[in-house]
Formats: structure tokens, sequence, C-alpha cells
């Protein structure tokens, strides 16, 4: 827009409607997602229809995924605690999010193989952004769910985003010479694991340590360069992002010992609250940019092609039988409704565009992300809404039916609260 104040009017509308829907979404638990795509699909028939010439907003586009990535990934790590009570589901969150992603790219890269007459490890490429959950849907929409089922949807997800780059960013590239895939993406686990363990003591010391009033955006410019930086090197610094959410939200459990010395848990808890106010209104707004402008740029001719969609169908059969197979195993009952949460979103669309940035081309039908992103939000919609919002359901449980993992949640919170460094 040439003149700023319209392109300042049109930022600021976006914002409130996104506040509004925000506020639809928890009445009728429909996701914000929607309403944002939706909003990006209403805009794109006005300026086609006023004949306005959008620029592109690509790059655009992939830089707001990347800040927002890092921002949802920390909004989650704050809002988790650690304990070895819940060691169980953390194992159980690791083992779905590794096995899950494993399955189900490796059955879609066989739909896109057969379709697209690409070679398997083209299509196993290709499969990988339909495979991974995204985070930054699943860690707003999961506010309803009781305590137990919240911790287990944001620790997945958010390992499901870490380990889908991952193995994204060493799929796109040929491991050294004499190595295998496997080798690479272990040792790329273990050094990116030790790092981030050694960054994350290191930048909550040196956090509580520092006495300017201005601070957090400077903290969070650090957090962007050693993730940018590690990104670049092809690591995945994604989990320095978590980890470090995860210990500056825990350090009762992290900071023990000798170490218990170097921390005050009084400060702790004060830059902790205004570090989850700032991730969550930054989350906020780079949701609502994102998607709004994903539905601006969403190409509308090829979305009723009858191949794309069932193809996506078919994707998204595999998704939620993989799925529900999985968290059967893992969470042995009472995996309604997370065996319909598996929304896709901005990492679906971040590492399609960098498959598109790769080749020059487009791997697949936009139509086929588009229906994947819609239908996995509207299925996941569905559960939340058949579901129950209030914690006491568990409670209505039969012990029989309720794993262990709900169980140890539900008996040992008010320990852990009483008990912080049990």
């Amino acid at each position: 827009m040439e003149n700023p104040y319209l392109a300042i009017i049109f930022a600021s509308l976006l914002i409130v409607f996104s506040y509004l829907f925000t506020q639809l979404s928890k009445l009728t638990k429909i996701p914000s997602v929607i309403f944002l795509i939706g909003t990006g699909v209403a805009l794109q028939f006005v300026v086609r229809s006023a004949e306005i010439e959008v620029p592109d907003l690509s790059s655009s586009l992939g830089l707001l995924g990347i800040v927002g990535l890092m921002m949802i990934v920390l909004e989650g790590a704050l809002d988790i605690k650690v304990h070895r009570r819940k060691l169980r589901t953390i194992f159980a969150a690791l083992a779905t999010s590794i096995i899950i992603l494993g399955i189900t790219n490796s059955l879609i890269a066989s739909i896109l193989y057969f379709t697209l007459n690409a070679s398997f490890i083209n299509a196993f490429l290709y499969a990988i952004p339909l495979s991974v959950v995204s985070s930054a849907i699943v860690i707003p929409s999961v506010h309803t769910l009781i305590p137990a089922k919240k911790e287990f949807m944001i620790l997945e997800a958010t390992l499901s985003d870490i380990f889908g780059i991952m193995l994204f960013a060493f799929w796109i590239k040929d491991p050294a010479e004499g190595q295998s895939y496997f080798e690479a993406i272990s040792w790329n686990i273990l050094i990116s694991v030790s790092v981030s363990v050694v960054l994350s003591y290191f930048l909550v010391y040196v956090f509580l340590k520092i006495k300017t009033e201005i601070k957090f955006f400077l903290f969070l410019a650090i957090l962007a360069l050693l993730f940018s930086i590690g990104e670049y090197f092809h690591y995945s610094a994604l989990l320095i992002i978590l980890i470090f959410g995860l210990v500056l939200n825990n350090t009762h459990a992290f900071f023990r010992g000798f170490l218990k010395k170097l921390v005050d848990q009084h400060k702790v808890e004060e830059i902790r609250d205004e570090f989850v106010i700032i991730t969550n209104e930054t989350s906020f707004l780079i949701r609502t940019f994102f998607f709004v402008m994903f539905g601006l740029t969403m190409n509308l001719e090829g979305l009723f092609d009858p191949e794309a969609i069932i193809i996506a169908c078919f994707v998204m059969i595999i998704i939620f039988i993989t799925r529900a197979l999985n968290l059967k195993v893992f969470l042995k009952s009472t995996i309604f409704p997370q065996m319909l949460i598996a929304p896709r979103g901005l990492v679906t669309i971040l590492l399609f565009n960098k498959i598109v940035e790769h080749n020059g081309v487009a791997p697949f039908s936009e139509a086929i992300l588009a229906w994947v992103i819609i239908g996995t939000n509207l299925v996941m919609m569905i559960g939340l809404m058949a579901s129950g919002s209030s914690e006491d359901d568990i409670l209505r449980i039969n012990v029989g039916d309720a794993s262990s993992t709900e169980l140890d949640h539900k008996f040992d919170t008010d320990a852990d609260d009483q008990n912080p460094e049990a």
C-alpha cells in the first residue's frame, strides 16, 4: 500500500478480527486458523474484484513462519512442568512423535510415488510437510483439555515439528560421504541436544543477572540469533528454544545441588511470567499475519481439482488411522480426542515452500496442501467439540480405563505444587 496510514488501518483491523476469532474459537472450538485462512481467501476475492495487484509475499511468509515457529515452541515449553512422575508422558510424546512421523511419512510417500511418478527418494521428501503436526495450531487449541492431555499434545506437537524439520533438512541434502541418513540424523540429535542443554543453562543464568529493564526482546534476539545459526548449519536449533523454555519454567528441577545457589526462585517466577506474556502476544501476532497471508496467496483455481481432493482424502485417512493405532499402543486407552488432534499448518507451509525454492517448482498441487490443512483442522475441531472441557472429566474415567499417564498427572499435580523440588 502506498499510503502508510491505510497499511496501519488494515493491519490493525486484522489484529482486532484475529482477537475476535480467538474468542469465537474458545466458544465454538472451531480453530482460529480456519477463520484466519478464510479471511485471507475473502481478501483475495476483494483484491481481485478491485483489480489490485498483490506483491509476491513468499519471502515475507517464510520470515513470519520462522519467527512464529520459534515463539510458538517457546510458548509451549513455558507451559510444561517437568517432574520425574511425568517421565511416562515425556516418553510417550517422544515415542509417538517419532514413530507416527516415520510411518505416516512412509505411507504418504507411497501415495505420492504412484500418483506423481516421482522417485521414492523425492516422494519421501515431498511427504514430510504433510506428515508434521503443527504445534502452531495445537498449542492454542488444546486449552480446554485436561492438563495431562494438554501437556502430552503440546510435547508431541513440538517434538513432531522438531523431528520433521530435522528429517527434512537431512533428506533435502546428501549426507557426508560414507555416512547413512540414520547416522547423520543421530549425530545431529546428539550434538544439538548437548549444545542446547549447555546453552540453556548459561542463558537462564545470564538472563537472571541482567539488571537493565530493557532485556526481553534483547534476549529474544539472542535466541533468534542462535536459532538461525543452528538452522544455517543444519542443526536442530529448535531444541535450543524448547530446552531453554523448559529450563526457565522448571528451574527447581534443573538447578539442583550446588546449582540451586545460582538462581533466585522469586526472580525466576517474575521473569517467567513476563516471558509468557511476551511470547503469547508475539505468537498471536505472527499467527494472525501468517495464516491470513497464506489464504491471500492460496491458488483458488486448482482448489476443486478432483484428483487433488482424492489424494488429500487418502493422505488424511493415513494420518488419522496411523495416529489412532500408535496412540492406542502408547497411551493404552482414553486416546480421544488426541487421536483427532493432528492439524497441519505453519510447518507444513514452510517446508512446502522450501521444496519449491529448492526445486524451482511445486512438488505437487497446492490444492492437496490446502485441503490437508483445512481437513485436519476440521477433524480436530470435531474432536475438541466432542470432548469434555473440564479438568474433572478424568474423575469420570474408570480407573481400569484411564492411562497411567493421566492418573499420574491427576493425583500427583497437587504434590508437585506443594513440593516443587521433589
